[in-house]
């Protein structure tokens, strides 16, 4: 992240010393607000480098207050006692580099760059202390939820502040290519933009901490398998579940091994100079 922000820096330095150097190279600058899936609200600059080439660097991030509880009750299972907890969630920001191209000249444009963040993309944690019993014991868990295999049996516990996280992670940066509408250093003062494209992020894996049979910490892939097994553990139905559980997690499976992500954003500028 802080190589973006370095990047966005030097642009902004660069680019009027580039005009300086060539007077008959058009050149301009925008500022912006956005509002979009996936990047939440954001802020922007926008250069004009040619009069159909735009570059832009922006900064976007989804508001927590906009991302809901979930209340959940667990009964008595183990050591552990009847408890009831939320689960909430967390979407890291990104930073934005893309370029802009207008081949006609017009509104229509074709763009592409990057998106560049967090690996830790989508967090998940209870918002709501579990009681001790859950960070000294925990929660069994069986990779792929083979019960009978010890040698993917983890135990999964919370924190000493009684709470347990889990992250889908993704790359760091991760190539966009879409299509759009406007200009992002428009001809007036102000201008509406809109994007429609894909951020490619090659799918992503679920992660938490969990202790193996040696009691060592490791950071572990969840299987929908083994997360669908421990749940239905818990709900007290035992060892065995119904096979129309099986359908659930190949949905679930292909969901998170989609390799790209929806990008919709619109935005408006207002022309610096």
């Amino acid at each position: 992240m802080k190589r973006f922000f370095f990047l966005a820096a030097l642009l902004a330095i660069l680019m009027p010393a580039r005009v300086s150097a060539q007077a008959d190279l058009p050149f301009s600058m925008s500022a912006g607000v956005s509002v979009g899936v996936m990047d939440g609200a954001g802020v922007g600059l926008a250069f004009g480098v040619l009069d159909n080439l735009n570059v832009r660097v922006g900064y976007g991030v989804i508001p927590s207050f906009l991302i809901p509880e979930y209340a959940i009750d667990l009964p008595t299972w183990g050591n552990n006692p009847a408890t009831s907890t939320a689960l909430s969630g967390s979407i890291a920001g990104s930073g934005n580099l893309l370029v802009d191209y207008h081949p006609t000249g017009g509104s229509f444009r074709i763009t592409a760059g990057m998106f560049l963040g967090a690996k830790d993309y989508i967090n998940f944690f209870n918002t709501k202390a579990l009681p001790d019993s859950y960070h000294q014991a925990g929660v069994s868990y069986y990779v792929d939820g083979d019960t009978s295999d010890m040698t993917k049996f983890y135990r999964i516990q919370s924190d000493e502040n009684g709470i347990v996280s889990a992250a889908f992670k993704s790359a760091s940066v991760r190539p966009f290519i879409g299509v759009g509408f406007g200009s992002a250093v428009p001809k007036n003062r102000v201008g509406m933009t809109f994007d429609l494209g894909v951020e490619y992020i090659g799918g992503m894996d679920l992660r938490t901490d969990a202790r193996n049979r040696k009691g060592d910490l490791e950071n572990i892939a969840l299987t929908t398998d083994g997360v669908l097994q421990t749940i239905y553990e818990i709900r007290g139905h035992g060892a065995e579940r119904p096979m129309s559980y099986d359908k659930y997690v190949s949905y679930v499976d292909k969901l998170r091994s989609l390799p790209v992500l929806p990008v919709a954003r619109l935005s408006v500028f207002v022309k610096l100079f």
